[in-house]
């Protein structure tokens, strides 16, 4: 189980994009400011509470469209995620993500786990807890909301930490178009169209991706095309209907850990042969995935006291993966649907209740096809399998608002996942048939008290349960086997926060928390590659997460002027095994691996009213552990990014944003992610060396 805080729009909500904002000149384009909404108007979701964040008691951190497409000048979600507190974005190569809340990246080899990621109510994460958010562009994104640490009282097990992601808005009564073209570093290019139009109760947005890159190393090409289309309509005057329809074609190359010595050496080098294995060009290591989605949701406000919100989809993966030793087809088809009802009631005397309560039901079929890998052909068939995931919650919870700004949740759900597998065939002989694993059922419950502090602060205490069955990619990994004897993680999280703000200018938020984890899941690896996955006793998890925003310069309400931000994003964490025994190694008191002692980033945003813009950020992360032993360590990362760019009005209705960005300014050799525990000790993954990009966007309102 892990778990997550926030940043630089986590007490900040920013205004619209260019192309749908006023136009009428040059400096209003430029009044695009950097300066922040109080935070009692900045409203989350997170929970069902529709509360502003400041009345909100939890750890939550909110990133905008700003910080999605703006602050840094290459599309993609790693850098913008990264400058949240607790919260840690990997992409070993173009293409490959892992994401980390309040947590190591033990359990993730690649991909998404214990993460459970929606899109405006409706569930990205299929049943066994596997989430293609690689096959997202932040352009079709508008906002991202992370919920800190476990959140199964309301979004059900496998929730480390939840991502809530919402697309971009646009101003009721207007109809606006945006085209962009980018070229960077290493054959780097890409386009983007947005077209959006909203009337007072139907609006509809289609967004259409291109980004593609020849990689920094060897056998890192990446090519991914990206269309979604997003709409809502009234019906009648208390209900609306809206929609999600996704389709992405993903292709990366995999170039595969370094050692030590071969990383010094080379770090552009793929990973190359042994005298029992071949390397990645050899065997054109990749991933080819074809992402298609189909969400629908019924929003009723049936009166005053009464809402109710239904989720249907379905969703289609298309994945082959030639690896080092064998070559995957993998189809995974996946359905299912979420209900919430919500109860609102004042009371007399400063009193209030919301209750929220409803289900989640999915399901999931893999089919698995692994064949022996010649050269990057399919060769002959090793194992044909099948994996069905279902995964179910009921959830309950009241928000009670009493005299004095307090406010008390309490929330309590109920969750079971099973796993059924077959293997229809082992080579050229019949596999030994049906196989169950049917996890007992688990209540997880929540419960956080918020006291404000005046108008501008609020003090909470957060105690949650967790619960983290095993994934699909666990149960059935790449070794081959399904892993029956695989038990879940659970855990108990206490957080204690404080977020506000000082002397008009100053923006904190400053969150203590721990973590007891017990059969904390683990990655091992055998000799050729292939990974499993096991139970790793317990660990204890202690963290502080802080941010703070300073603005030195911003105009006046109603004035343009320039503004200029400080800010600082960092994180203390001390992550160590309990009571982990290795076969006859003690590993007890040993740092869990994949966690920075510390994690800082700092940055500095500022805006001219000429139309002139610019963001710097820099990311510190000291050594730290890469093998549960301790005895290798990471190398420092100092990484500098930056972008500046120039915003103008031309006319009434068009608008021009060109820009420039640097990443790696101090042009450092470091790892951009480690293979933890790595077989051979291939912990490396070098990241690019200074390289910069250039773009443009054109808008019309």
């Amino acid at each position: 189980m892990h778990i997550c805080t926030l940043r630089n729009g986590f007490l900040w909500l920013f205004s619209m994009p260019v192309a749908a904002q006023p136009l009428t000149q040059a400096a209003e384009v430029a009044q695009d400011t950097l300066t922040a909404r109080p935070l009692t108007e900045v409203v989350v979701r997170a929970y069902e509470s529709n509360r502003s964040l400041l009345s909100t008691g939890a750890a939550i951190g909110v990133l905008s469209q700003r910080d999605l497409n703006q602050r840094f000048a290459t599309p993609t979600l790693v850098p913008a995620l990264n400058t949240l507190p607790g919260v840690r974005m990997d992409e070993r190569s173009p293409g490959s993500y892992r994401l980390s809340i309040r947590g190591s990246l033990i359990r993730s080899p690649f991909g998404v786990r214990n993460v459970k990621v929606y899109y405006d109510n409706m569930p990205l994460t299929d049943a066994g807890g596997n989430t293609p958010l690689n096959s997202l562009d932040p352009r079709m994104l508008g906002r991202i909301e992370v919920i800190k640490g476990p959140s199964g009282s309301l979004y059900g097990a496998n929730t480390g930490g939840t991502v809530l992601l919402g697309g971009p808005s646009a101003t009721p009564g207007t109809q606006s178009a945006e085209v962009g073209y980018l070229a960077g570093a290493y054959g780097l290019r890409g386009f983007s169209a947005l077209a959006q139009t909203a009337g007072d109760r139907s609006n509809a947005t289609l967004s259409v991706n291109h980004l593609q890159s020849d990689g920094y190393r060897t056998q890192s090409l990446m090519t991914r095309d990206n269309v979604a289309f997003t709409g809502k309509i009234g019906l009648g005057e208390k209900q609306s209907l809206s929609a999600l329809l996704l389709y992405t074609d993903l292709r990366y190359q995999t170039p595969g850990g370094l050692t030590e010595a071969q990383f010094r050496t080379d770090p552009r080098a793929a990973r190359p042969a042994t005298r029992t294995l071949p390397g990645s060009v050899e065997q054109q290591a990749g991933i080819f995935q074809k992402t298609g989605y189909a969400g629908l949701v019924h929003t009723a406000n049936w009166n005053t006291h009464w809402q109710t919100n239904a989720v249907v989809y379905g969703s289609l993966t298309n994945l082959e993966n030639p690896f080092i030793t064998n070559y995957e087809k993998r189809t995974d088809r996946g359905y299912g649907g979420r209900v919430v009802a919500r109860f609102s009631q004042p009371i007399e005397g400063g009193f209030g209740l919301v209750t929220s309560f409803g289900g989640e039901l999915q399901r999931n079929r893999t089919g698995s096809l692994n064949y022996g890998n010649r050269g990057g052909q399919i060769d002959t068939l090793q194992t044909d399998d099948a994996l069905w995931a279902t995964q179910g919650s009921l959830f309950l919870q009241s928000e009670l608002t009493l005299p004095y700004g307090l406010i008390l949740t309490a929330g309590v759900s109920r969750n079971q996942l099973t796993y059924d597998f077959t293997r229809y065939r082992q080579g050229r002989f019949p596999g030994p048939g049906p196989q169950n694993r049917a996890f007992d059922p688990v209540w997880l419950g929540r419960l956080s008290v918020l006291k404000a502090l005046g108008e501008k602060a609020g003090l909470y205490l957060n105690v949650s349960s967790g619960y983290s069955g095993p994934t699909s990619q666990e149960m059935l990994s790449s070794a081959g086997f399904f892993n029956a004897t695989l038990n879940p993680e659970r855990g108990q999280q206490a957080e204690l926060g404080l977020r506000g703000r000082l002397v008009d200018r100053l923006q904190f938020d400053l969150v203590g928390y721990t973590l007891k984890l017990r059969e904390t899941i683990v990655r091992r690896s055998q000799e050729n590659g292939a990974e499993f996955f096991v139970n790793a006793g317990r660990t204890d998890q202690y963290g502080l997460e802080t941010y703070l925003s300073y603005d030195l310069l911003r105009p006046e309400p109603g004035q343009r002027g320039a503004s200029l931000k400080l800010w600082q994003s960092l994180t203390l964490s001390n992550y160590r095994y309990r009571d982990y025994q290795q076969l006859t190694t003690d590993l007890s008191g040993n740092r869990v691996p994949g966690v920075a002692p510390v994690a800082g980033v700092w940055g500095i945003d500022a805006a001219l009213p000429a139309g002139f813009y610019a963001y710097v950020t820099f990311q510190f992360l000291p050594p730290f552990a890469l093998n549960d032993a301790n005895t290798a360590m990471s190398d420092p990362t100092r990484q500098l990014q930056a972008t500046v760019g120039y915003r103008r009005a031309i006319g009434k209705h068009l608008t021009a944003n060109l820009y420039a960005g640097g990443d790696n300014l101090l042009d450092q050799t470091y790892s951009i992610g480690y293979d933890l525990n790595a077989v051979g000790n291939r912990y490396y993954n070098a990241a690019p060396r200074r390289n910069f990009t250039v773009g443009l966007r054109l808008g019309i309102k």
